[in-house]
């Protein structure tokens, strides 16, 4: 992949003396799709996990999560820094592949990798501890794999966290029905996330397996 025409993102994070930097296509001209572009409900999630982190409230030594539909794998990357003895497993559709493995060299984050994940057909050989995901329900097409991937790879014990930019709410409806089929979960309230990285339109629900 050529990446002259990609730009670079940069989010500071605490206790990190570098910031997070990752190669973003916002132009669009790579044909990697929307996923090779930072979208706000990543940088949400990313800052609603160091606000967890930094007051002492997540602690994933040890741990593995899985990000699904990491697109530049913002969101992962930042808890790898974050989180250095955790391992993070960053997946994504087979054109993003070489995004993710620039984005995770720039970093120079060795407890994360990449894995080709396609929601329709994959699944993973491990249980991840967390499984995160940003801005995976932004079409309605997306809805169904979102729902049946977790099922396949979320084990009894996972904290799946969430994060979406609302667009149509009766979508989004949608979504949470299926997800309910085999999972609960609750919305994270606008005073427990980031105290200045928030917004009104984007949410960020935390579930699990039923």
């Amino acid at each position: 992949m050529n990446f002259e025409s990609f730009i670079q993102y940069e989010l500071e994070i605490a206790g990190g003396d570098q910031p997070v930097t990752v190669l973003q296509d916002a132009s669009g001209n790579a044909g990697c799709g929307v996923g090779a572009t930072v979208w706000d409900a990543g940088l949400v999630l990313a800052k609603y996990l160091e606000w967890q982190t930094i007051n002492g409230s997540l602690d994933l030594s040890n741990k593995t999560v899985l990000e699904l539909g990491a697109g530049t794998g913002i969101v992962g990357l930042a808890l790898a820094k974050m989180q250095p003895k955790s391992t993070v497993v960053l997946t994504d559709k087979e054109e993003l592949i070489p995004l993710l493995q620039r984005n995770i060299e720039l970093n120079n984050a060795p407890n994360a990798k990449v894995q080709r994940l396609d929601w329709n057909t994959d699944s993973t050989d491990f249980e991840p501890d967390v499984i995160l995901v940003s801005d995976g329900i932004f079409a309605s097409d997306l809805h169904q794999p979102l729902a049946d991937v977790l099922h396949r790879v979320a084990g009894a014990k996972t904290r799946v966290l969430l994060a979406y930019e609302s667009r149509v709410f009766s979508d989004e409806v949608n979504f949470f029905a299926l997800w309910s089929q085999h999972f609960t979960f609750h919305d994270i309230k606008p005073a427990d996330q980031h105290p200045v990285m928030r917004s009104e339109d984007i949410f960020v629900f935390e579930g699990r397996r039923k």
